[in-house]
């Protein structure tokens, strides 16, 4: 609070009190002369009181004005700082975010590109294992079209080998009957090595004869004419051939013609005996 401070106020009696005066002035002109003076000093005094209220208010105002000019200033910095603290930590998350972003989008790309690649591997490996078996099954056509590709020459020639098998046959047959000469069994035996050759010759193409006697009947390389009972072969085997069969590779070119044994034959009743107990049995009725 301003401290009050003492005005001197003059009145007029302290400037006048000359005996001079008093005998000059009258009554009212001492009444008017003193209400003027005291309306002057009065407002001396206020003009007074005016500027010392003013200059102590300039002053306390002028004080508030600093200290709010410090306060703002640090209010400025403590705001700034907090202001400038707000946008890092905006801008950590902003990146932690974009971040995180990033990463999803290039997770999803790469799973996106993963399926991408495995569905294009499959695709490859499907297209190199349908190649490769397309690659084997050409292979294996050609094969075994080179395998058979003389198959009609072959079975061309089976019948040549059947001539030839019979004439040996013939002239064996007539060799065993009768005392044939020299020359003529010298021609048998030429023959039989021509047909050795042959067939020598026919096995190294894939042509060779199905065994047929004293094997067991297969229907796959056996063509069964005749079914006779036996007591020296056993059921099922086969008991004589009448033409030989021959394979081509691994197929038949032609199957083998048969007998096959049906085994030992089961005895047949007594005729002879039932018929006796007839007669026995009629004689007694009669007698």
């Amino acid at each position: 609070m301003a401290e009050v401070k003492e005005i001197p106020i003059k009145t007029e009696k302290e400037k006048d009190t000359s005996p001079e005066n008093e005998t000059t002035d009258g009554e009212n002109g001492n009444e008017k002369t003193l209400v003027t003076r005291m309306r002057e000093i009065a407002e001396s005094a206020l003009d007074t009181i005016k500027s010392e209220v003013k200059k102590e208010i300039e002053e306390r105002i002028s004080t508030v004005e600093e200290t709010a000019t410090n306060v703002t200033s640090e209010t400025k910095k403590e705001v700034e700082v907090i202001i400038q603290r707000v946008r890092d930590q905006f801008e950590i998350e902003r990146e932690e975010l974009l971040r995180e972003e990033i990463e999803k989008e290039v997770a999803a790309a790469v799973e996106t590109v993963h399926q991408e690649y495995k569905s294009e591997r499959d695709l490859l490996l499907r297209t190199a294992a349908e190649a490769e078996n397309t690659k084997k099954r050409l292979q294996a056509d050609y094969q075994r079209q080179l395998k058979f590709a003389n198959e009609g020459i072959l079975e061309g020639m089976v019948p040549v080998l059947d001539s030839l098998e019979a004439a040996i046959k013939s002239v064996n047959e007539q060799v065993e009957a009768s005392d044939a000469p020299t020359e003529f069994t010298s021609f048998n035996e030429g023959v039989q090595l021509v047909h050795k050759q042959l067939l020598d010759a026919l096995k190294i193409h894939g042509l060779v004869p199905i065994e047929a006697v004293g094997e067991a009947f297969d229907p796959n390389q056996h063509e069964a004419l005749l079914i006779t009972p036996s007591d020296d072969v056993p059921e099922g085997k086969v008991i004589e051939e009448f033409r030989r069969g021959y394979m081509l590779h691994t197929r038949v070119l032609r199957a083998s013609q048969v007998v096959v044994s049906q085994g030992t034959p089961e005895p047949e009743p007594e005729e002879t005996d039932t018929a006796d107990d007839a007669d026995e049995t009629a004689t007694t009725e009669e007698a």
